[in-house]
């Protein structure tokens, strides 16, 4: 009786390709501390410049195209 127990679990694997995840979505997470930058470029392709929180849409477009082309 008065004991507590907690149980923390991971979240789920997400839905859908994340290459095609809104871009400003992924930028939230970030913001929010859900993601790293290194998770947002190399699993979601979004660059973010960490210094002004905007995502570099040119570097983006070509990370996707990358990532992309890895997958072949």
């Amino acid at each position: 009786k008065g004991d507590l127990i907690s149980i923390r679990t991971s979240g789920g694997g997400g839905w859908g390709d994340p290459l095609e995840r809104d871009l400003k979505l992924v930028l939230e997470d970030y913001k929010n501390d859900l993601i790293t930058l290194d998770i947002a470029a190399n699993i979601y392709g979004v660059i973010i410049d960490p210094i002004n929180n905007e995502i570099n849409w040119e570097k983006t477009k070509e990370q996707r195209e990358k990532l992309k082309k890895k997958r072949s």
